[in-house]
């Protein structure tokens, strides 16, 4: 598997993505979001646990990346012209 251009810590997620990719490489590209959608949470709950291991292991591997990324933190100044602090 490829690593996704956006990280996410979420299994499903990450089996979107490359589900998502996978059509498109076997050229079916005309379905819209709503039925791509569909389609891949019908499979995604037709997976056994063991399949679905996989992409639980990359989010667990994304939550950490995240969590040692940490937040910029931006401090939070001028406020009181908007809200009368």
């Amino acid at each position: 598997m490829r690593p996704s251009k956006f990280p996410s810590a979420n299994p499903y997620f990450i089996f979107f993505d490359h589900f998502r990719i996978n059509l498109q490489k076997r050229d079916i590209c005309h379905l819209k979001p709503i039925s791509l959608a569909k389609i891949a949470g019908r499979k995604w709950r037709e997976m056994t646990t063991a399949q679905k291991s996989v992409f639980v292991q990359i989010a667990e591997i994304n939550r950490a990346r995240l969590r040692a990324r940490g937040r910029p933190s931006v401090p939070v100044v001028g406020l009181g012209k908007f809200f009368n602090v």
